[in-house]
């Protein structure tokens, strides 16, 4: 916007009303104002806007403006309608998120593999692998898999051709197996921003257990992230004790950084269930976890 161009005011009233006076002082503001709108350029119009304006850098199309009164920032929510188990007490695994209630600007990203393999009881061998790298949690599916079995330890094999424990004893001849886990939180924004979580637990062992979580960013655990819950022992033989873990932890992320959950657990009792949707009275399903993710701030720099 332009400078406003000097407008004559006019002089002050000498201590008694004058008509005068006041349609010069109204004339004057009128002068003001059609300065004001003839040079006035809008900053924000009722196009999108592309999200570099708004945070310094991005990829666009993430922050849009509603006849220039409203302005979306990044935010997601997602959950996992699976039971997620281990079956290790020495491996940390992330938390599966396969399903997006809300996401602009924040997206759930899979670790995807692809390999020749066959399965014996729980023990998984594989001899080749086409693409990707095996991961624990990942979820398999194949020619004669059982649906929901999931990688759960390793043997010999880290990653690559070897042997693996899995979820569900079976028997599958040698296949064509992919592999997809759905952990990756990526900010499509840089900022910082609040990372919450609610993850049901249950505990089937007749002793307390504990559960831990903590964060990394881009594969790397962030320092001083980790939480530590108690799970009180069952209550009765086929009775586990049930509670929930939750948290919030802010981050700083940069464009396109990932962030993963990861747990572990005192014991292959503890694992994170998924029920269904219950009657008498009618209520829905439970998810083994559910996440939230809303921007707070642009970094200042």
């Amino acid at each position: 916007m332009s400078k406003i161009n000097n407008v004559r005011l006019p002089n002050a009233a000498m201590g008694q009303y004058s008509p005068q006076q006041i349609d010069q002082l109204i004339r004057s503001i009128e002068q003001i104002v059609l300065q004001l709108n003839s040079n006035y350029t809008p900053s924000v119009t009722e196009n999108n806007v592309n999200a570099l304006d708004i945070f310094g850098q991005g990829t666009g199309g993430v922050v849009s403006v509603a006849g220039a009164s409203k302005i979306f920032v990044p935010f997601g929510a997602f959950q996992d309608n699976t039971s997620q188990t281990d079956g290790s007490t020495t491996q940390a695994y992330p938390l599966r998120l396969n399903t997006v209630d809300y996401e602009c600007g924040v997206r759930v990203d899979s670790y995807a593999a692809s390999f020749t393999g066959s399965i014996a009881t729980t023990t998984l061998t594989v001899s080749a692998v086409a693409s990707g790298t095996i991961r624990l949690g990942m979820q398999i599916t194949g020619t004669g898999v059982t649906a929901g079995t999931r990688i759960t330890d390793f043997g010999t094999g880290t990653g690559g051709v070897g042997t693996y424990t899995v979820s569900v004893s079976q028997t599958v001849s040698s296949t064509t197996i992919t592999g997809d886990l759905p952990s990756k939180l990526v900010m499509e924004c840089p900022g910082s921003y609040n990372i919450q979580f609610s993850i049901q637990l249950q505990n089937t062992s007749n002793s307390t257990e504990s559960f831990n979580v903590w964060f990394r960013q881009n594969g790397v655990d962030i320092a001083g992230s980790n939480s530590l819950f108690g799970i009180s022992a069952r209550k009765s033989a086929g009775s586990p004790a049930e509670t929930i873990a939750a948290m919030n932890f802010f981050v700083d992320a940069d464009t396109q950084d990932y962030f993963e959950i990861m747990w572990c657990v005192s014991s292959s009792t503890v694992s994170l269930p998924a029920f269904v949707a219950g009657t008498s009275p009618t209520r829905p399903y439970t998810p083994s976890a559910i996440v939230t993710v809303q921007f707070i701030s642009s970094q200042v720099k």
